[in-house]
């Protein structure tokens, strides 16, 4: 903790000294490039109404896209009578590589960035995430998607929250890896969400390194209240997932993903297709993903292998792993390829199953060259199947 906060201050203190940024300069709507035209008339007609909106409202309406209701809240706590202000923030913005599109969704997002004062606001975040090793592009990405972090205060907010990933987190780079997933992850109370989920997991008998891998896949999912944390956790639990396993970790990203009511919902669909609840929970149990399939995908693999392909159920909830393939790509052409080889009596029904689950490379050995010299036609009827399932 204290390498980071000497090596900010000591950066900050450098770019201070080094130079300053001209706030005061003089900007006219013609000299400025990023302020359209569009927004000048508006501000212009809007100065001739008996009864004008806000300057600051106009602006943001006209120039950013905010919303009319947003706009007149945000016009009320950041009041400006010229474009002096939000132009040197724009300008400030893009000499640390924002786009206008970027600087656009920013304000959108969180309209307080045009009242910022550059070195006290956005200066300090931008050298911290520098000084982590966030690369330029990346320091604007999280600023773009997360701009309210310009807000947080660093000594008491953002440098504890970096130490707390490091504690987990082997390298910066897996910080920077989590920190990118989630950028919100400073806006979290340590001591209330983040310190107290992670107990939650320990008590459970989650070793730390799967807490590591959740922190750095999926911070998002364990910032949330505690007693739902917890609620979570013991969910898991009850389906017979170990706390010892990855899959436990898997499992309770997927469930933290889903309402209680879109999980059991999900069940009920697998089991309209002739599953059985023990059958979903196992299946659960092996590849806990099979929970974020859509319904509509659900139907059109189960539909193509349990009505057309007669494929026994038990073999798909033994192979859970069948329900994350992609339909069009792999499912339906291989299919349409097994009944062809079938036909052909070069293989046995009892084939289907490995023939869906095996890589590409391994299926054109297995299915097109070892039967080549049988059927010299395959490689062409192959070539045809699956062309068109990338058409």
């Amino acid at each position: 903790m204290f390498n980071v906060i000497r090596k900010f201050k000591f950066s900050h203190g450098r770019f201070l000294c080094a130079t300053s940024f001209p706030l005061a300069a003089n900007f006219s709507l013609l000299e400025f490039n990023h302020f359209s035209s569009s927004a000048a008339n508006a501000l212009e007609t809007n100065s001739k109404d008996s009864n004008p909106e806000p300057f600051s409202a106009v602006y943001l309406k006209n120039e950013y896209g905010v919303s009319p209701r947003k706009a007149l809240y945000y016009s009320k706590r950041m009041k400006f009578d010229s474009l002096e202000k939000p132009l040197s923030i724009v300008a400030f913005l893009k000499t640390h590589h924002f786009t206008d599109s970027q600087i656009s969704r920013a304000v959108e997002k969180w309209p307080y960035i045009l009242r910022c004062v550059p070195e006290s606001n956005i200066l300090p975040k931008i050298e911290f995430f520098r000084d982590l090793g966030f690369s330029s592009s990346e320091i604007v990405k999280v600023l773009t998607v997360q701009p309210n972090l310009l807000e947080r205060n660093l000594e008491r907010q953002m440098i504890p929250c970096v130490d707390f990933l490091r504690s987990f987190l082997h390298s910066d780079k897996d910080v920077i890896f989590s920190i990118l997933r989630y950028p919100g992850i400073f806006r979290e109370k340590l001591h209330h969400t983040l310190m107290p989920n992670v107990e939650i997991l320990r008590e459970a008998g989650v070793p730390k390194s799967h807490i590591a891998a959740l922190l750095r896949v999926s911070p998002r999912r364990i910032a949330v209240d505690p007693a739902i944390f917890r609620s979570s956790v013991e969910e898991v639990l009850k389906l017979g997932f170990s706390p010892l396993t990855k899959n436990f970790i898997t499992g309770l990203i997927v469930m933290r993903k889903l309402s209680s009511s879109s999980w059991k919902e999900k069940i009920e669909y697998y089991m309209r297709w002739g599953w059985s609840e023990q059958q979903v929970r196992d299946a659960i149990r092996k590849n806990p993903l099979i929970m974020s399939v859509s319904k509509d995908k659900i139907a059109k693999i189960l539909d193509l292998l349990i009505n057309r392909m007669a494929c026994d159920i038990s073999v798909l909830t033994f192979r859970p792993g069948l329900m994350l393939l992609s339909f069009e790509e792999t499912i339906a052409p291989r299919c349409a390829f097994y009944q062809v080889l079938l036909s052909k009596g070069l293989i046995k029904s009892s084939s289907l199953v490995p023939m869906l689950s095996c890589l590409q490379r391994s299926f054109f050995k297995r299915f097109v060259q070892h039967y080549e010299e049988k059927d010299p036609e395959l490689l062409k009827l192959y070539e045809e199947t699956f062309s068109k399932s990338k058409s």
